[in-house]
């Protein structure tokens, strides 16, 4: 990657926090960024070593049981790991404060992501998340 312009996120919300957990594409071309505050993802292209915002947010927010706040000071799901699957086609998020696991399938042409299922995890347990 190269240094160039940041590329913001809609911060309407408040101050971001803790961005985390990036996946990038298998063929280098998006990168998709846990926002932790926000209970969301955002989805960046990646051309010539310098991203620009695709998608912000990328999926709609999941909420929080309202007893966790990020350290920006808003109530936050809580995710705490991503994976892409190898062929790209889609993204699984953790989101321990909501005591779920969402799938969705992601648009790599759009950088949207669109729910595909939910799984429900014990709350807050889940600290890691692999694949194959």
């Amino acid at each position: 990657m190269t240094d160039g312009p940041l590329a913001p996120i809609d911060t309407a919300l408040g101050k971001p926090s803790e961005l985390c957990w990036l996946q990038v594409t298998s063929d280098n071309s998006l990168v998709l960024a846990t926002n932790f505050g926000y209970g969301t993802a955002s989805t960046y292209r990646l051309v010539d070593g310098r991203l620009s915002l695709l998608q912000d947010p990328a999926n709609k927010a999941i909420p929080g049981d309202g007893t966790f706040r990020a350290v920006n000071g808003l109530v936050s799901s809580g995710p705490s790991d991503s994976w892409l699957t190898p062929d790209d086609q889609y993204f699984y998020q953790i989101f321990g404060n909501a005591q779920v696991l969402v799938g969705y399938r992601l648009d790599k042409t759009s950088g949207r992501l669109t729910e595909i299922g939910r799984n429900p995890i014990p709350y807050n347990s889940t600290q890691g998340l692999a694949g194959f």
